[in-house]
């Protein structure tokens, strides 16, 4: 399997094997040499066998890697808009919408430039879900209306739509959560958290659609910002995590072994979280663009279980 990749702005000047080592991790240093030596390894189209060649921004280096099975992913997502620019997906839980590595193959936009049929091969994604978030995923069909598109996230002007199953019964009812984010430093499990002295700006609006049972509450979320895992953050952050987040409701101890352990199958194995609706500026026609995406089946599942626990 022939794999390429241009070199970035971080890793100018940086010697060959550290690049590789470093930007694809999932091979070890042993590994990357053997395929140095066996002339495995192109810049710029040259057969490189020298480990320690530095590298520049933009230098394309290739790679010969042995073909391997991409692990089973769930690939089940469908098309709730198109037209002759844009894309819109309803994405599964437990598919990455982007990856590398073992995933390199077994991701959303592979899956959309290379094996759909038909096949969308300038497709490039506006935003992004973590694997386990189902939803509403936007993509450019064109690279000339894709940073307009950006922008607009980026500003704050997209209206976003989230359904939540969190625990407990979020008091008030209704309510905004304006604290800063930044990563947790020394954490054993990379993760985020409210950081008032160097954390970004974030702000989530919450409104209780319902309560499920005794033990639950169906909220619907709206980010005016997009930090990374911002609702996750926020809603462990006023005792109200999400429903099936490991990682937001667990310490680090108890999340690495929750990890390692083998536990019986859940009715919900992921956070109960679904993008459910984006409001924005069609960048060529100029008029309102609202999508949706049906909320995901475990979730539906899981919100009929809680009700039949009355």
């Amino acid at each position: 399997m022939h794999v390429s990749s241009k070199v970035p702005v971080a890793f100018h000047g940086k010697g060959l094997l550290y690049y590789l080592t470093t930007r694809y991790s999932y091979l070890p240093a042993a590994v990357w040499q053997q395929l140095l030596q066996d002339g495995k390894i192109s810049c710029q189209g040259g057969v490189v066998r020298d480990e320690a060649m530095v590298v520049a921004k933009n230098d394309l280096i290739g790679t010969e890697l042995p073909d391997f099975d991409p692990p089973a992913v769930n690939l089940d997502y469908t098309i709730v808009y198109e037209d002759e620019w844009l894309l819109g997906i309803n994405k599964p839980a437990g598919l990455r919408v982007h990856s590398n590595g073992k995933f390199a193959t077994a991701n959303l936009i592979y899956h959309l430039r290379h094996v759909h049929h038909p096949a969308y091969p300038e497709a490039n994604l506006v935003n992004r879900l973590d694997t386990d978030t189902s939803g509403l995923v936007l993509l450019a069909k064109e690279k000339t209306i894709l940073g307009p598109l950006m922008r607009q996230f980026a500003d704050g002007v997209v209206d976003k739509r989230y359904l939540a199953v969190v625990a407990g019964s979020p008091d008030p009812a209704c309510g905004t959560i304006d604290l800063p984010i930044g990563p947790i430093k020394h954490a054993r499990v990379p993760r985020f958290g409210i950081d008032r002295a160097q954390g970004k700006a974030a702000v989530t609006h919450y409104k209780t659609i319902r309560p499920l049972g005794n033990d639950f509450t169906l909220l619907e979320l709206h980010p005016e910002t997009g930090r990374t895992h911002q609702l996750r953050v926020h809603l462990a952050a006023i005792g109200h995590p999400i429903t099936g987040d490991a990682l937001y409701s667990m310490n680090d101890g108890d999340y690495l072994s929750h990890c390692r352990t083998p536990h019986p199958p859940m009715l919900l194995q992921r956070q109960a979280l679904h993008s459910l609706q984006l409001q924005f500026l069609h960048p060529v026609l100029q008029t309102v663009c609202r999508l949706t995406a049906p909320l995901a089946a475990d979730i539906e599942q899981f919100i009929q279980q809680c009700n039949k626990n009355k």
